[in-house]
Parts: structure tokens; sequence; C-alpha cells
């Protein structure tokens, strides 16, 4: 944080995008694994927010979390990466609540299905039941990269300035019903 903010002179928004996921049984679900996620999806985010909300505070920015739609609903074969979005969507609320008397802005994007790389290498466990995994489909195609950063750029520029603590979904309507 230090040396983008010695480098730009200040920091006006911190977007933390990173993440991974996985899809297994919950039982078979190893330590390293879930150690893992957690690391990159809740984490990094909260002490990159950690080391960059000094900074934002001065230049009155804002951060915008990467949740997902799995964040806000439960999914079969995925308990590990539901819980660390979960986390993600509290830390959001949480931090906007506490830094309501500043102006600094906390918000999460919440997608659903991105023609990502992630996405392309997805691997789901080979007895799954498609069944349990109707609830969380949508008959609309998923959603290009371009779609979330135009979002992302929108939350977090100063045409969303009334926008705190806020999780907007982009999932082609899949938590909707």
């Amino acid at each position: 944080m230090a040396e983008a903010v010695d480098r730009y002179a200040r920091l006006d928004v911190l977007a933390n995008v990173a993440g991974v996921a996985r899809a297994e049984h919950m039982l078979q679900v190893s330590e390293v694994d879930y150690r893992r996620m957690m690391a990159i999806n809740t984490d990094a985010c909260f002490f990159l927010s950690q080391a960059a909300i000094p900074h934002l505070l001065e230049a009155d920015g804002n951060i915008v979390n990467v949740a997902s739609n799995a964040g806000l609903m439960g999914q079969a074969y995925t308990v590990a990466y539901c819980m660390s979005k979960g986390a993600l969507v509290q830390m959001t609320r949480s931090l906007a609540w506490e830094f309501v008397k500043t102006p600094l802005r906390v918000n999460a994007i919440a997608p659903g299905g991105v023609e990502t790389p992630l996405v392309s290498g997805y691997q789901m466990p080979p007895d799954v039941d498609f069944e349990l995994m109707m609830r969380y489909t949508t008959p609309r195609p998923m959603a290009q990269a371009e779609d979330v950063a135009a979002l992302l750029c929108f939350v977090a520029s100063d045409e969303a300035r009334n926008i705190n603590g806020a999780v907007l979904s982009t999932d082609s309507g899949v938590t909707a019903g």
C-alpha cells in the first residue's frame, strides 16, 4: 500500500477482486484447500482494507469488494466458497457502518457466473446432484468480465457517492427468486 501511495501520491479506490473457487463435497475439503480459499477470498481483503483505509480516508476514497451471489445464498458443493464470500459481504456491511461518519464508502458487488478462466476450468464432483444446483442457475447467459468491471467502476465513481454499505448483485437474476 505504501508503495502505491508513494508512486501515485494518493489512494482513491481499493478493489478487492482476487478470488479462488472450488467445488467439492464438504466432507472432502482438505484443511489446506480450506485455508487457501479463506486466505485469498477473505483474509487478503481484510488485511488489504486495513492497510488501505488510512490512505482512503485522506482521499475520501472507497473500497469495492467483489463478493459473489454465493455469499448471499447457500449452494451445494461450495460450502467453503460460500462461507468466504459471505464473510466478505459481512465485512463490507460492517466496515461501511464503522466508517459511516467519514467520507469513506465501502460496497460490494456480487456476481453470478462470469465467463473467466476461473469458470472455464471449474470442476464439479463427478457424482454431483444437478437437481441441487438448479436453484442457482439461470437461462440467461453468463456475464462477461467487462460487465462486472463496469459495475465496479460505477460503484467506485463519484456518481455512486450515495451508495454505501450496499451489496449489488449482478447475477442475471439468480438471487431474485
